[in-house]
């Protein structure tokens, strides 16, 4: 077998063709005027002239697929100035995560150990994986709601046991199993994104 490199950097078998078969076989030339796409599985061409061009991520013409997270809700705040800024902070004051902070969004923010989670708390087991509870910011009322969720322990809020939704204040200490939390509101009266 002796390979050899043409001009366009092609590698063939010299010993079977003398010229480069991608440069000038039939399909290339066919080609020259089409668009290529990698997609031989269903009908796409791709000539060896085509080897290391950029391609479309769908033919001319054809329709692109949807975003892989086009199914995920959109908070409204993101959809009115394009970003999902933090509204407020949980900080662990008690517990294995001592000392880390839970940056919270507009609307509900889920607490649990999964990383599904918007507030996840992963060294605590005597917190549930999903749902155990609720922190809410309301953009209308520029207000924030504690409520409990799907968790086997009682939830707390200021050491007062919480089993419906409850308001609350800077500085409200929130106790989720082992976990005490610390709450502090960016958004509010003074200032809220617009």
């Amino acid at each position: 077998m002796e390979m050899k490199q043409c001009p366009n950097g092609h590698f063939y078998d010299q010993s079977k063709t003398p010229d480069c078969p991608y440069c000038n076989s039939a399909s290339a030339n066919q080609n020259v005027n089409r668009p290529p796409y990698n997609d031989t599985s269903h009908g796409g061409y791709m000539s060896g002239a085509d080897m290391g061009v950029t391609i479309p991520a769908a033919p001319q013409g054809g329709v692109n697929p949807p975003p892989q997270d086009s199914d995920r809700t959109v908070a409204v705040i993101k959809k009115a100035i394009g970003i999902d800024p933090v509204v407020g902070w949980l900080i662990c004051v008690e517990g294995k995560e001592k000392g880390k902070d839970y940056r919270m969004h507009a609307d509900n923010n889920f607490i649990g150990r999964s990383e599904k989670m918007d507030i996840c708390i992963h060294y605590d087991d005597t917190i549930s994986r999903e749902n155990h509870a609720v922190v809410s910011y309301d953009m209308r009322e520029k207000t924030y709601y504690f409520s409990p969720g799907e968790g086997r322990s009682i939830i707390r809020v200021n050491d007062k046991a919480i089993f419906s939704t409850v308001q609350l204040s800077a500085y409200d200490k929130i106790e989720l199993g082992s976990t005490k939390l610390m709450f502090l509101p960016l958004c509010g009266e003074e200032f809220n994104w617009k």
